[in-house]
């Protein structure tokens, strides 16, 4: 409300109070301190209602203007995403599979609808910092050196300054730039640790490392549903945010997420063994 509106509102009131309190002198002359008493109760009651009534149309203009705020910052992530060229890896196979566990995850840990939609859409864009890596050093097909992994690791940073150029879009990059980073603070790019890490970022980094231990690599071999589950666990504290991590375990061992659902036994024995070092 602007400062002319709340103006306005208090002389309104000021002018019905003035109003009210010469009526009730009149009725306490004509009818009675009752009577008078009655119909002051009556008035503020109605005053109330009225001042509900208002703060609830408020409230579902406030909310109305949310949800079309929401629609237009999902319609720009998708324009972003065709302008960087992403349409293609929002296709990918792996960012299906990635987006369908971050969705699961989300909800096992009760994460607000907000910060769920921010994990989303950091999926799609969390190496669009690449783009400013040297191709020299994406294309490599061999092991890389020191110097070519101080360039790789450049790309949270890029990204971060990428998406940070547009207002709305803060939270979203910030989880870029920490998707990278690790639990115990040995991350890159800024080393930071446990819960300075937005939770965004905690979780993508759990199932970005499943995903990619899970799916086809040129450099190594791509391991089961149990072997990445088995590191995930045992990196649980260190490279992982144990509560993620734990949350991960339970939605596997209720079948929430099609791959090693028939590994019950093995996933509670592991989920037992993690509880008790945590």
């Amino acid at each position: 409300m602007t400062k002319n509106g709340r103006l306005h509102r208090i002389l309104i009131l000021s002018g019905a109070s003035l109003a009210t309190a010469l009526a009730l002198s009149l009725i306490a002359m004509v009818a009675g301190k009752t009577t008078a008493i009655i119909v002051l109760v009556v008035i503020m009651w109605l005053s109330v209602w009225r001042i509900v009534g208002n703060n609830r149309k408020e409230a579902a203009s406030v909310k109305a203007q949310l949800e079309a705020s929401r629609a237009n910052t999902d319609a720009i992530f998708e324009r972003l995403c065709g302008a960087l060229g992403m349409r293609d890896t929002v296709r990918d196979r792996e960012l299906e599979r990635l987006s369908w566990l971050a969705s699961i995850l989300v909800r096992q840990m009760r994460v607000p609808t907000e910060q769920a939609a921010i994990v989303d859409q950091a999926a799609a864009l969390r190496d669009v910092g690449k783009r400013g890596v040297a191709e020299s050093v994406l294309l490599k097909e061999e092991d890389f050196t020191e110097q070519d992994w101080r360039e790789m690791k450049r790309h949270p940073e890029i990204g971060y300054r990428m998406l940070s150029e547009v207002s709305f879009f803060r939270e979203l990059a910030e989880v870029v730039r920490c998707h990278h980073e690790r639990y115990d603070g040995q991350g890159y790019p800024r080393g930071v640790s446990g819960e300075k890490i937005p939770i965004g970022a905690r979780i993508l980094s759990v199932l970005d490392a499943y995903v990619a231990m899970t799916s086809e690599r040129p450099y190594r071999k791509t391991r089961t549903h149990e072997d990445a589950m088995q590191e995930i666990l045992r990196q649980a504290g260190t490279q992982f945010d144990p509560v993620v991590v734990r949350a991960l375990a339970e939605a596997e061992r209720r079948g929430l997420f099609g791959e090693g659902r028939e590994n019950v036994s093995a996933i509670e024995e592991r989920e037992a063994r993690v509880a008790s070092e945590v």
